[in-house]
């Protein structure tokens, strides 16, 4: 026998289990000084958010005019029925603000991967030859953090809104 083995003292068979139990007994009593007033799980909203873009190519855009809310319904219509058919035509959609190229729209949740897809691949070229694209800049479930991601892009880009 070595030396080390004469001084090693025997440990006595202690389980992981009450090592785990001794723990939690540590935690549960910090745990009872506070006290839960309300809880809440946020669930699945019923409704999603996009901010799309009108993107053409001619140069000048003043003799196009501004956008307006049937103008942007039908680009989305157009994109909707051409990559889903019937069904695209009767997909809900609410117009919430309009701003320049830009507008956002609320969608049902479930709906939101076909939108953006329709979209991807929707192109209109007009009889003058003007070719109009929908750009999908953002997308979620929550319309606050959508404005603050474009918000937060307008101050890194040094435009004052």
């Amino acid at each position: 026998m070595a030396a080390s083995d004469l001084n090693d003292t025997p440990m006595g068979n202690t389980s992981l289990a009450s090592s785990i139990g001794a723990a939690s007994k540590t935690k549960t009593a910090k745990e009872s000084k506070t006290r839960e007033l309300y809880s809440s799980t946020i669930g699945r909203p019923p409704f999603a958010y996009a901010q799309i873009e009108v993107v053409q190519n001619h140069q000048s855009q003043a003799s196009q005019g501004p956008l307006d809310a049937l103008q942007v319904r039908s680009y989305c219509d157009a994109a909707l029925k051409q990559f889903l058919g019937a069904a695209g035509a009767a997909m809900p959609l609410d117009l919430l603000k309009l701003e320049g190229s830009e507008f956002w729209v609320r969608l049902p949740r479930e709906d939101m991967g076909l939108f953006a897809a329709a979209l991807a691949a929707w192109s209109s070229v007009s009889r003058e030859g003007t070719a109009t694209a929908l750009r999908l800049r953002a997308s979620g479930n929550w319309l606050g953090s959508l404005i603050g991601r474009s918000q937060q892009q307008a101050l890194w880009n040094g435009v004052a809104t």
